[in-house]
């Protein structure tokens, strides 16, 4: 940057952020930073230091991930900050605070004008859904693959004019292994070549200049095959891919609703009735089978794609800066397409690389508000008017949002009201309560979980587990049968309920019920849990 002025607006940018964020300091970990921060093992000592690459096991209830190198960041942060968040959170913001950087040295390429690169990164900066990508620990550090992205992206648009080819490609391989939603970038560069590369190159040539790219996204394809043996990380909505785009249409619509409107935020939105952001066994089945293209939400969600689709091909050649923007939008998403399945299908934070073209373009029709017409000055300060008013909104309502992430109960509290719907949610919400000793409103929340998702065996499982700790013997005796009724070879449930019985001293109920729970153990392979289950039952109750 040459001039004084893109000094000074980035100064700007960077203290309205870092004031918008000033309150996430004293944030605790919340749900995910505990599989891949608290309680993964494979980071808390260097030895393991070959198997972020291979021989990878992936967190407990996290399969299918493979991010070597957000492995290593994850465990440089807990060598540097233990499990203290603070280290965390400075991190986070400082990898925002960078991000926001690149952000407006690439508007201000592309847009070659200091006021829609300020503007597009200030609304960059502040939108309220990149709360989420930031506070939320767990993601921001997957935001450092998104800033290699950033930065590789820089770096290949200004290769022609400065001679570097080779350093893109650098970047490019941390941000894939770094953040699996990056693997996007081979198309968003093949985009800005077809939509703004100068001169009238070839197909032939264009696709030359990204091959690298592909080969390198293809190569970590083939290593996470490699180690994990598989590329998804599960399957489709009831083994059909037609009835999982369906979903992922309407997640579409819901990605271009909160862009513009982000009011209603929250870890885990309702899609339409009874479909979540994640959890597809939390969905209402019927709800998933029933979908149709001539739903009404599905046919909007095509309407509004087709409206967005014809101003890109109309645009194409008048005004390509705007086909770019909304194309990147898009494209941006397509590894959270659910193309290859992973059981999330919405996330405010697989925005964060897509808003760089909604923000930009929101920007250009800014600038085009403030050109001078027949209004003259008025027009300008309309368009100003209109971006500072925008600004407000966001920084207050991102400054409220990080509120939202203080603590595990304020966080699942909040997530329960605003998905009512979702069964899950209030299970996840009651372990809390449970951990905090707020029993009886942990039993309560069950039993409404339970009224949504009657036929769940885990539920009736963690009920009877609240029940243990309220010495309510006998109803914890009832939800742990009818969790065996619901799911016969559970061998937990066989296990608490042998427990029971050898408390009321019903020897040969609590041999049978120990028995079955042993062979089910053994049978799904589970022997260790076999062996030191049966040990410390026949330790603590060493009558029967």
């Amino acid at each position: 940057m040459k001039f004084a002025k893109d000094y000074s607006n980035l100064a700007v940018l960077l203290v309205l952020t870092f004031l918008t964020f000033s309150n996430i300091f004293h944030n605790q970990f919340v749900m995910d930073d505990f599989d891949f921060i608290v309680d993964w093992p494979l980071i808390q000592s260097w030895a393991n230091l070959p198997r972020f690459f291979v021989s990878y096991i992936p967190p407990d209830g996290q399969a299918g991930v493979y991010s070597p190198l957000k492995t290593l960041f994850h465990a440089l942060s807990y060598h540097c900050f233990g499990l203290k968040p603070f280290g965390y959170h400075v991190v986070s913001l400082l990898v925002h605070l960078i991000s926001i950087i690149f952000v407006y040295r690439i508007c201000l390429f592309l847009a070659k004008s200091s006021w829609i690169a300020f503007a597009a990164s200030l609304l960059f900066a502040l939108h309220p859904v990149q709360v989420e990508a930031i506070t939320y620990l767990t993601a921001s550090v997957d935001m450092i693959g998104v800033l290699f992205l950033f930065i590789a992206f820089d770096l290949y648009i200004r290769g022609d004019e400065k001679g570097r080819r080779r350093l893109p490609l650098v970047f490019a391989a941390l941000a894939i292994f770094t953040h699996e939603l990056t693997i996007a970038l081979p198309v968003l560069f093949l985009w800005y070549d077809v939509c703004l590369r100068p001169g009238q190159e070839k197909w032939l040539t264009k696709a030359k200049r990204v091959l690298p790219y592909f080969i390198l996204a293809l190569f970590y394809v083939l290593a996470k095959f490699a180690v994990l043996g598989s590329i998804s990380r599960g399957g489709y909505l009831y083994e059909s891919f037609y009835l999982t785009m369906l979903v992922i249409v309407k997640a579409l619509l819901e990605y271009i609703w909160i862009c513009f409107v982000p009011v209603t935020l929250t870890v885990n939105h309702i899609i339409s009735d009874g479909i979540f952001s994640y959890g597809p066994e939390d969905f209402d089945r019927a709800a998933v089978l029933s979908q149709s293209i001539l739903d009404t939400q599905v046919f909007a969600a095509v309407i509004v794609l087709g409206i967005i689709g014809y101003f890109m091909v109309r645009y194409f050649k008048e005004k390509p800066l705007v086909s770019f923007c909304l194309g990147w939008f898009f494209l941006s998403l397509l590894p959270v397409s659910n193309i290859v399945p992973s059981g999330i299908y919405f996330g405010e934070r697989y925005l964060y690389p897509g808003l760089l073209g909604f923000c930009l373009w929101a920007a250009l029709w800014l600038e085009k508000i403030c050109q001078p017409g027949k209004a003259g000055g008025r027009s300008r300060r309309a368009g100003l008017g209109i971006l500072l008013l925008i600004i407000a909104f966001y920084s207050g309502r991102t400054y409220l949002r990080n509120q939202d992430w203080k603590n595990e109960i304020t966080f699942y509290e909040l997530a329960v009201r605003e998905n009512p719907q979702s069964a899950f949610m209030r299970r996840d919400l009651a372990i809390i309560y449970l951990s905090q000793g707020q029993v009886p409103q942990a039993a309560k929340t069950l039993e409404q979980a339970i009224l949504l998702k009657r036929d769940d065996a885990d539920l009736f499982f963690t009920l009877a587990n609240v029940y243990l700790t309220l010495t309510e013997y006998e109803e914890a005796k009832a939800a742990l049968q009818e969790a065996i009724r619901l799911q016969p070879e559970f061998p937990e449930a066989y296990y608490n309920l042998a427990g029971l019985y050898a408390q009321e001293e019903k020897r040969q109920e609590a041999r049978t019920h120990l028995n079955k729970a042993l062979e089910l153990y053994r049978r799904q392979g589970k022997f260790l849990e076999a062996y030191e289950g049966n040990q410390a039952f026949r330790s603590y109750f060493s009558s029967i």
